[in-house]
């Protein structure tokens, strides 16, 4: 009778590390959204005054 029966695994753990790592990517995201904007903002500047820079007539 023994062999019969099917064995039940437990899955629970999976599916509580799936939940944990997947709550913490989306919380640094979260929490790291704003200093990807400034970076991003911040990059846009410097590329913009590195191109006036070039394109500005010689004295």
């Amino acid at each position: 009778m023994r062999g019969s029966r099917l064995e039940r695994t437990p899955r629970g753990q999976a599916m509580v590390e799936y939940a944990i790592v997947t709550a913490a990517i989306m919380g640094f995201t979260v929490m790291g959204w704003p200093f990807l904007i400034q970076l991003l903002n911040a990059l846009h500047r410097y590329f913009q005054s590195l191109y006036y820079v070039i394109q500005s007539p010689a004295i």
